[in-house]
């Protein structure tokens, strides 16, 4: 399994999986997100979008020029997320 955009990173630990798209690629969040969904299907896997999460870091000095990317309704948007054990918020 590997990104469809250049420049957006896939990041996998046992059984989680963490798409870093950066804010240049933001309108590829959909198409990531169905590509993992057409890999787990095709290897008999099943994404569970209800434990799916999205979280937008934004650096704040930065934020009047940021303009939130087009929601995916199946997915739970998040201000703070726990990575192996770190706990991140959306203005790191």
């Amino acid at each position: 399994m590997h990104a469809v955009t250049d420049g957006n990173e896939l990041c996998k630990y046992a059984d989680d999986t963490y798409i870093i798209i950066p804010a240049v690629n933001v309108g590829s969040h959909a198409a990531e997100l169905c590509n993992i969904t057409h890999w787990a299907h095709k290897n008999n896997l099943t994404l569970n979008l209800a434990k799916s999460q999205e979280i937008i870091f934004v650096d704040k000095r930065l934020k009047a020029n940021f303009s939130d990317p087009a929601i995916i309704p199946e997915l739970q948007h998040v201000q703070v997320i726990k990575i192996l054990g770190v706990t991140l918020t959306s203005g790191l």
